[in-house]
């Protein structure tokens, strides 16, 4: 997927990855929001110290683990209402 190419149309990002990613994910969302940035396209990055792959999906069927990612989902709500899209 490298170089990322984003279109001029190209919708907001949130990107939400955790340090301790076991696919190494961080370093590459990081150069996507870069990208995105460099597009003039709305992005926000949260990168988390802990949480493991999948953070999200093991937060929908667990209670918090008591990490870092765990807050992902009101920083998420957050970036929502800051851009309008949740009332």
């Amino acid at each position: 997927m490298r170089p990322f190419t984003v279109p001029k149309w190209a919708p907001p990002a949130f990107l939400a990855v955790a340090s301790d990613d076991q696919l190494g994910f961080a370093p590459v969302s990081a150069e996507l929001y870069s990208a995105w940035l460099a597009a003039a396209r709305p992005a926000e990055l949260h990168a988390y110290a802990q949480g493991g792959h999948g953070f999200a999906e093991i937060a929908e069927m667990m209670q918090p683990r008591g990490l870092p990612a765990d807050s992902w989902r009101q920083r998420f709500e957050d970036w929502l209402r800051s851009g309008g899209w949740l009332k």
